[in-house]
């Protein structure tokens, strides 16, 4: 035990000299780590796991398509796989726009479950390992400088203190693999809405739970459960509506030794109701490289 406090002291003194984060990300690194520490009291053999979500949380904007406040930044997945030829439906700057900006306002009237599927399954027929590969190659390009500094600097000092970081997400599970690598989060730890995959190759067909709302919920038990001692103490979103459900049930689930899980909820907004009191909120804006509006 008190080698583990030794860890998390050096874990916390090194968060506060990385990168230019608000003040806020030393309470959650502090705030995480003094419960993990309880928890490690009470379970030795206990796994803590952090789950975060990516755009707007990890990544300012939208890997998909680009956009920070609705306007197109800095170019999105979606937009480079497709002008690359992964797509059978749009291919041209033309044909992305279209879609963009056409036909995706559209399927977002008509609800979330439609729109956002949508955005990975044109690239049905894209060769899995392919299309990641290519995601991947763009993100450490495009994406890295975007990272928020202070969500940064939390990912770092929990992985440092043994705390294991996952993504889940609403975008596109295999953007959300290939990206991942900007937020240095093994691609075995991300999740996105997932595609099934036939012969190798992306299927339109769509896989379950679909991780937004209370599909995160479900995405995040399934993670949980899958690995022995492996407990959720963290989570970090934006959006209370894809983001709340997961967020409040990590800060409501008991842990043992009376540790308890901290969620952080990043540019949210006013607070709803039903989420007065149970979250950190914060704003936040600096990122870690040149991607500043």
């Amino acid at each position: 035990m008190r080698a583990y406090c030794v860890i998390l002291a050096a874990a916390i003194a090194a968060a506060t000299v990385a990168f230019g984060a608000e003040d806020h990300a030393d309470r959650v690194i502090s705030d995480v780590l003094a419960n993990v520490a309880k928890l490690k009291a009470a379970d030795p053999k206990a796994v803590p796991m952090a789950f975060w979500d990516f755009d707007g949380t990890i990544v300012k904007g939208d890997i998909t398509t680009g956009w920070i406040d609705d306007k197109e930044v800095y170019p999105g997945l979606f937009r480079a796989c497709a002008e690359a030829g992964y797509s059978s439906v749009v291919r041209t700057p033309a044909e992305v726009d279209e879609f963009l900006y056409g036909t995706y306002p559209k399927l977002k009237a008509i609800g979330r479950y439609v729109a956002w599927p949508a955005l990975g399954q044109m690239f049905a027929g894209s060769v899995e390992t392919e299309l990641e590969d290519f995601c991947r190659r763009h993100a450490e390009k495009t994406f890295r400088p975007w990272v928020f500094a202070s969500s940064e600097r939390i990912l770092r000092a929990l992985e440092k203190a043994g705390v294991e970081n996952y993504i889940v997400s609403g975008s596109p599970d295999i953007f959300v693999k290939g990206a991942s690598i900007c937020a240095r989060v093994p691609r075995a730890r991300s999740v996105g809405l997932r595609q099934r995959v036939a012969g190798g190759r992306l299927t339109t067909q769509i896989e379950y739970p679909q991780s937004m709302n209370e599909g995160k919920v479900e995405t995040v038990r399934e993670i949980v459960n899958a690995c022995p001692h492996a407990y959720a103490v963290a989570a970090f979103g934006n959006s209370y509506w894809t983001d709340g459900p997961f967020m409040r049930y990590v800060a409501t689930n008991p842990l043992p030794g009376g540790a308890k899980g901290v969620a952080l909820m990043v540019n949210g907004g006013k607070v709803p109701e039903e989420y007065a009191g149970l979250f950190i909120c914060a704003d936040q804006d600096a990122t870690i490289g040149a991607g500043q509006r």
